[in-house]
């Protein structure tokens, strides 16, 4: 009653369906029975909880001024996704078009993330701004949806009745907050209630924000419960021998007349199914607002963004995912090239190992550092981008143009070099106590090889930067 839940409209504006929810007169205004508004709101309590407890899809409507701030916060909390501006006809009947917008208005916000929206002509980048800020006010609260919800919660039916038709048609089943001028029949769960004032709107979505989290953390128990592995003195067995490093002979295949390294292939291709797996897996369901895996590939995306603005400055955009492909291949490669893959996949001689520590595959890694740090110049400078090998003087050209070619193929050794320094540290200390830290030196190489993708990424786009200003 602090909330003024009981209070409905004007006797002169009522729904003569609502007839069993009201429970009096008062002063020209109907009243609204709090026991009927208890029992509703406990069904609709139960239903998204059973919902939230096997994974289903909420949408929270409320477009009016009064509940907009609240919905969108209490769809964020409950990680649902919301519509509190307007409702574009045809949002859920029309999925295929709303895919559509949804679509473009990640695109755009993609391009505008990798900055790409900068270096349009300034009328061109204008348009795709606005464009951008209506899908955001429009699609804003759904841009993660993927496919149709399975409930949606409407705030106020007769403001809604378009969203409340287009889920009857679809069959979407609605719970809806409905005031004493609405029709109780429209809704599967109608719960009567005071839908003008912010007290009232705030207790309801609580109560039912409330029951999605609670379902929801028991889904992820669930689903972790079925996950578990059980863990015996065989198990912890095998942790400890692969927490072991080994030195011996190489793997190598051959292919006609040439001698292939066949271990950097298999555990490049290890690594690659890897990346590709744990990216796949943390971003199949994104969410409203990130969590887990989509959390942890969002900051590690952010993290090299960071990386590649500090090193490169403005433009760093297209350059994100050749400086992220660069640090991610030789941080997994570092990793678990040389402590995992060669316990787990049994080879007829010698050993699998890091890709990168063969100095062929770090020249090859340099190499396309190489050409980038070309192409940056010359799409930067064009032509002109030679003039300065004759810079300060023309005597210094032999100079510059050996300084320009070594410098970037300069990183294959650096990085060969900090390799073999990092197994060597491994393996002597393994060696040294392997009783006492076998899993933690398995942690030493992950901080270790983080080190050496920074330096070698960091390196790459501090070039691509000075290519680009024209500085050697």
């Amino acid at each position: 009653m602090e909330a003024g839940v009981h209070f409905g409209h004007g006797t002169n504006k009522w729904n003569p369906r609502m007839a069993p929810y009201i429970s009096a007169k008062r002063k020209g205004i109907h009243i609204t029975n709090l026991t009927i508004t208890a029992r509703f709101l406990s069904e609709a309590c139960d239903l998204v909880f059973d919902a939230a407890s096997r994974g289903k899809k909420f949408l929270i409507v409320g477009t009016k001024k009064k509940a907009a701030d609240l919905v969108a916060s209490a769809a964020i909390r409950a990680r649902c996704h919301y519509v509190n501006k307007k409702w574009l006809g045809g949002m859920l009947t029309n999925w295929s078009t709303t895919e559509t917008r949804l679509q473009k208005f990640r695109d755009l916000r993609a391009e505008q993330k990798m900055g790409k929206l900068n270096r349009l002509p300034k009328g061109d980048a204008a348009m795709l701004k606005r464009k951008l800020s209506t899908l955001q006010t429009y699609l804003g609260g759904i841009k993660y949806m993927t496919g149709l919800p399975d409930i949606v919660i409407i705030v106020d039916q007769q403001e809604e009745y378009t969203v409340l038709r287009e889920c009857v048609i679809l069959g979407i089943p609605t719970i809806c907050l409905i005031d004493t001028n609405c029709d109780p029949d429209l809704a599967d769960i109608s719960i009567p209630a005071n839908d003008d004032a912010i007290a009232s709107i705030r207790l309801i979505l609580t109560k039912l924000v409330s029951a999605i989290c609670e379902g929801r953390s028991s889904y992820l128990k669930n689903e972790d419960n079925m996950n578990v592995i059980p863990c015996s003195i065989q198990t912890l067995k095998g942790l400890y021998d692969i927490s072991g490093v080994e030195v011996g002979q190489h793997l190598y295949w051959q292919i006609g007349g040439l001698q292939i390294h066949a271990q950097v292939l298999i555990t490049s291709w290890v690594v690659i199914a890897i990346l590709l797996g744990s990216v796949i897996i943390a971003v199949r369901n994104p969410q409203t607002i990130p969590t887990d895996g989509q959390n942890f590939f969002e900051y590690v995306l952010e993290f090299i963004q960071d990386l590649s603005k500090t090193q490169i400055g403005e433009g760093y955009g297209p350059w994100v995912p050749f400086i992220g492909t660069m640090f991610l291949f030789i941080f997994v490669s570092n990793w678990s090239g040389a402590l995992l893959p060669w316990k787990i996949i049994k080879l007829p001689h010698g050993e699998l190992a890091a890709p990168t520590n063969d100095i062929n595959t770090t020249v090859a890694l340099a190499l396309p550092t190489s050409v980038a740090y070309f192409y940056a110049g010359l799409s930067k400078k064009g032509l002109g981008y030679f003039g300065k090998y004759i810079q300060p003087t023309p005597i210094l050209l032999p100079i510059n143009i050996l300084e320009d070619f070594t410098k970037p193929l300069s990183l294959s050794f650096r990085l060969f070099g900090n390799i073999l320094a990092d197994e060597l540290v491994v393996v002597v200390l393994v060696s040294l106590v392997p009783s006492v830290v076998p899993i933690p030196v398995m942690f030493l190489g992950l901080f270790t090889s983080g080190i050496q993708a920074l330096i070698f990424a960091t390196l790459a786009a501090a070039y691509i930067g000075e290519s680009m200003e024209g500085h050697h």
